[in-house]
């Protein structure tokens, strides 16, 4: 691969950086990307040092994202585009090399390495090479993570998105999200027992689903859905600041839940994953309306029979679930069930216990569940529509 100036026939030097097959295959297109950032790197201190805008820069004008295209003049405009650009890729091309840094970093220091070879292989003195090795997180940040090629936990916060760059129309040179995906879903791992124990689909990545499926799926979505120019699904929340899949398949998980009340009472869960207490739900399978997942979880995890009984729909739309990546989300449907007295629950699937809690806020609900594992965060807003509910139809 190289890097080059569009003008190389006459004054133009390529800069060619060679890499194995093997280390091409790994490096994938970030190899591309960085070569990109770095060409822009050489030419801003050639034009730095000039004292103006390289030639090649006045042939082109910014198109789609992370395109370049038709003629422009050479006015002010051109300048500005040109410092524009490049202080997006040389910001990027900073965030990649200090997660380089850290990761070399700690790989010499995994293998023995001291605090003043260090010092001395960074030019600078062992007391400067000790504080940043000290400062290396215990859980990699982001950018190390990008470096290493590594996985995060599947409980990673991811990177730190700001609101101004949450949309996905906003550019984001930088943007190093954080692959949550679990051994389980890993192929080559645990994906293909996962498939055949029939809770995850098999696609290792979005690129195994054709466009028509993807077409159909936004189709049926309860939220509507963009595809990226890679054809792969965006999260309608936006970035998410975690990349890869923690749920049973790509783009949306459509999920259903059932809230059981009685009076001032609503029956709930604890979660054998999390330990968390949650309202009754699950994924719906292929062929089931909302209201037949509702029932039917409630059965599976409650051992509660709500046959012939119909909910109230009280909400559809994104749920903030903490297994939530870009590519991959929950999105639900919320029913109500008026029951007339608290029957007897006894946990069942996905369920380490079932009881009733006393519901007036949730505050009070939080403080009751709180000794006991505390509420499940991602149902917060769902209890809240459920407890407007009540108040507005009581």
């Amino acid at each position: 691969m190289m890097a080059h100036s569009q003008d190389e026939a006459e004054t133009g030097t390529d800069v060619v950086i060679s890499l194995t097959s093997r280390e091409r295959q790994v490096l994938g297109a970030d190899a591309h990307i960085v070569a990109g950032y770095a060409e822009t790197l050489l030419k801003q201190l050639a034009a730095l040092r000039l004292g103006g805008v390289p030639e090649s820069w006045r042939l082109l004008v910014p198109g789609a994202p992370g395109t370049w295209e038709a003629a422009i003049g050479e006015d002010a405009t051109a300048d500005l585009l040109w410092q524009e650009r490049a202080l997006s890729d040389l910001s990027a091309l900073d965030t990649m090399l200090g997660g380089a840094l850290d990761a070399t970093l700690r790989r010499h220091a995994d293998q023995g390495g001291t605090y003043g070879a260090a010092g001395l292989a960074m030019g600078v003195v062992k007391a400067t090479a000790q504080s940043r090795r000290l400062r290396l997180h215990k859980r990699p940040l982001p950018e190390e993570l990008w470096a290493a090629g590594a996985h995060g936990e599947t409980d990673h916060p991811g990177m730190a998105v700001p609101d101004t760059l949450r949309s996905w129309s906003r550019p984001w040179a930088g943007y190093l999200p954080v692959d949550i995906t679990p051994p389980a879903l890993t192929p080559g791992i645990g994906l293909e027992l996962s498939v055949i124990e029939g809770w995850a689909e098999d696609a290792a990545t979005p690129y195994d689903i054709t466009p028509e499926a993807w077409r159909q799926r936004a189709r049926q979505a309860l939220v509507p859905f963009d595809l990226d120019d890679r054809g792969w699904p965006l999260n309608p929340a936006g970035r998410t600041g975690r990349t890869g899949r923690n749920l049973n398949r790509w783009g949306e998980n459509t999920a259903a839940d059932a809230a059981m009340v009685c009076g001032d009472w609503i029956l709930l869960i604890q979660r054998d994953d999390v330990l968390q207490w949650a309202i009754v739900g699950g994924m719906t399978e292929d062929g089931e309306t909302p209201e037949q997942t509702m029932v039917r979880e409630v059965g599976e995890e409650a051992h509660v029979d709500l046959s012939g009984r119909t909910p109230t729909i009280v909400r559809r739309g994104y749920v903030p679930d903490w297994r939530n990546t870009d590519h991959a989300w929950v999105c639900s449907s919320l029913g109500v069930f008026e029951l007339d007295e608290r029957v007897e629950a006894v946990a069942g699937d996905d369920a380490a216990a079932a009881r009733w809690f006393r519901f007036d806020s949730i505050e009070q609900l939080a403080a009751d569940t709180e000794p006991h594992g505390g509420l499940y965060p991602a149902h917060i807003p769902l209890l809240e529509t459920v407890l407007r509910h009540r108040k507005t139809h009581s």
